[in-house]
């Protein structure tokens, strides 16, 4: 994927702090499911918390991005520690960070888009068009942003040994991501996107756990070239402007990436199966 990096601070507040990666919490292997699911948890809530001031007094995108990571760490936790929560506050909880995502998606998607664009030197009245949507799409994430409030949910006590626990998860969520892989028709955007998705929930799980797999973190990378491909070729049909240039660029840049998937997805799916060893 095509990373976004502006350095600007923003107006009026030159020490303002940086956008706030992913904090993976230290493990203590005395921890139950509980305890470890509050710590990820506070984790996710920091991050998303720390980079929404950034998107309300900023215009630099990667606050956006890593918002976007904190909520997506969110629902990976809420969807990894589901039996230890209570079913309709994790509902409405899911729910709304759902609605929040989708706007500020949307605005990702743009600010990736005219980032490519930039690059590939595209035309002017292309360029402008793009950033007039980029505009009008991180304003709505900001109203979005503006209006997202989250407060911790309490697990309910659980005294199974964390190892127990995080194996039974990781297991079904293997099992997901390798029964939809084996039905996979690689050259399929959408179903790359559903794999992509799988891949995601299975990684960051992996992570809380900590049993970090580098393969399914190559995965997801190759994945998601493709699907910003994808994303392209949507905002560009959008902006209904001449692109036979830029289809031509997307067109290489797809091929590019289905060799690079070629190359790895059996490895990484067989590196991902092996890491609880």
């Amino acid at each position: 994927m095509i990373p976004v990096v502006v350095g600007s601070n923003p107006i009026g507040h030159p020490n303002f702090p940086a956008p706030q990666k992913w904090r993976a919490p230290q493990l203590d292997p005395q921890s139950t499911p509980s305890s470890l699911f509050a710590v990820v948890q506070e984790a996710a809530l920091a991050q998303i918390a720390a980079n929404r001031d950034g998107v309300l007094r900023s215009r630099d995108p990667e606050y956006l991005h890593q918002l976007r990571v904190g909520l997506r760490r969110l629902r990976s936790a809420l969807r990894a520690f589901e039996d230890l929560l209570p079913k309709k506050q994790t509902k409405l909880r899911a729910r709304r960070v759902r609605r929040v995502m989708r706007e500020i998606g949307e605005a990702r998607d743009w600010d990736v888009f005219v980032a490519w664009l930039e690059k590939e030197q595209a035309p002017r009245e292309v360029v402008r068009a793009a950033r007039r949507e980029c505009a009008r799409a991180r304003a709505a994430a900001r109203r979005s942003a503006s209006r997202l409030k989250l407060k911790a949910i309490r697990p309910r006590n659980s005294g199974e040994p964390i190892a127990q626990f995080a194996g039974a998860v990781l297991e079904k969520l293997e099992r997901k991501l390798r029964k939809q892989a084996g039905r996979m028709h690689w050259d399929d955007a959408s179903e790359r996107h559903a794999l992509r998705i799988r891949v995601k929930r299975l990684r960051y799980a992996s992570e809380f756990f900590g049993r970090a797999s580098a393969a399914l973190e190559r995965l997801q990378d190759a994945l998601g070239e493709l699907n910003d491909v994808e994303v392209a070729r949507r905002l560009l049909r959008r902006l209904s402007l001449p692109r036979q240039s830029l289809d031509q660029a997307l067109e290489g840049r797809e091929r590019r990436g289905l060799r690079a998937l070629e190359k790895m997805k059996t490895s990484s799916l067989g590196q991902a199966s092996g890491r609880r060893g």
